[in-house]
Formats: C-alpha cells, sequence, structure tokens
C-alpha cells in the first residue's frame, strides 16, 4: 500500500513539473514586444440616452430610450412628438401632443430653449406643454453636462422653454417641475 501511494505521489509531482515547464515555455514563446499600436477611437463609455415624457392616466412619466446617433435636443423633440411605441401603448403611456406637419425648429442658448412648432399645430394643453418641456429639459442636462469640458453652458442653471406655434400664442415652461424618470421601459 506504502509503494502505491509513493506511485501516486510522484506520478502528481511529475505532472506538476511537467505543466510549470509548459507554462515557463509558453509565456516566452517568442512574441516581441510592441509599442503603442493604434486601434481605432477610444472607449467612450455609456451613451446617453434621452428621457422622453409621455401620459399614463393623467400621470406624465419619464421613459428612458436609446440615443439612435448623435445626441441632441432636436432629436428628443421628434422622438417625443412621435409617440411611444407599441410596446410603451401596450403599457398604457400615450401622448397629449398633436401630430407635426413639419420638423419643429430647436434653439438653445445658456440655460434657454426655443421650439418652434410649424404653423397649423393645434395649441398644447398643459399636460402637452408639460411633456415637452420636461424632455427637452432633460435632453438640455445631458447636451450640457457633455459639453462643459469645453466651457459649455451652466447645468446648475434650471432650463427655461419657450414654445411658439405661429398665429398663436407663445407658452413657457421649466424643467423645475419634472417628475423623474419611471421604469416603464
Amino acid at each position: 500500500m506504502r509503494r502505491l501511494l509513493t506511485r501516486r505521489g510522484r506520478r502528481a509531482v511529475r505532472s506538476g513539473l511537467s505543466l510549470t515547464a509548459a507554462a515557463l515555455l509558453l509565456s516566452a514563446c517568442g512574441i516581441p514586444s510592441t509599442g503603442v499600436v493604434e486601434a481605432g477611437e477610444a472607449a467612450t463609455g455609456i451613451r446617453p440616452a434621452y428621457i422622453l415624457y409621455f401620459v399614463r392616466q393623467d400621470t406624465l412619466l419619464g421613459v428612458r430610450s436609446r440615443v439612435p446617433g448623435t445626441f441632441d435636443i432636436g432629436t428628443a423633440v421628434q422622438l417625443l412628438f412621435r409617440g411611444p411605441d407599441a410596446l410603451l401603448g401596450r403599457k398604457g403611456l400615450t401622448t397629449e401632443l398633436p401630430p407635426l406637419a413639419a420638423t419643429p425648429t430647436v434653439r438653445a442658448n445658456g440655460a434657454r430653449v426655443w421650439v418652434e412648432l410649424p404653423r397649423g399645430t393645434r395649441p398644447l394643453t398643459r399636460t402637452a406643454l408639460a411633456q415637452l418641456t420636461c424632455t427637452i429639459a432633460d435632453a438640455h442636462l445631458v447636451v450640457s453636462a457633455g459639453s462643459l469640458s469645453g466651457g459649455g453652458s451652466d447645468t446648475a442653471s434650471p432650463t427655461r422653454v419657450t414654445v411658439t406655434i405661429p398665429g398663436v400664442r407663445q407658452a413657457e415652461g421649466s424643467g423645475e417641475t419634472c417628475p423623474g424618470s419611471a421604469t416603464a421601459e
């Protein structure tokens, strides 16, 4: 019995030595060291997401939406006016925003954003204005935070949004009263 254990022990030691030798040989397999190799654009981390505000049972809910391409306030407005997709619609989310005949014009300067809706757009309800204002305020925050390294605007000031429709009274809103984003994704 003693001899059997010794043979097993020797085999284990030999196996361990063989594995160690193989590892040493493979670690110095002749691959030369290189300097920095350019391999494209640096990683940018997590891409921002839009928070689009829709309505469910008279309650405004912010829903996270992935960014298709460049992140800007105008794209957030266009996505909002498209309304909730089929999945969000099945979850009871709707919109009070009217359909648009053309793309809105969006301008921003500091903490102020101006949106001009196309002529002929029907006046916005209070809820529709809140949907638009909150979506713009969240998008403005992301855009401003991204531009701070280059001397961007002050993100501490609340976003003031002015919405105009040619021939209709203008409306103003602020991002100060917007609810947080929901989990209705």
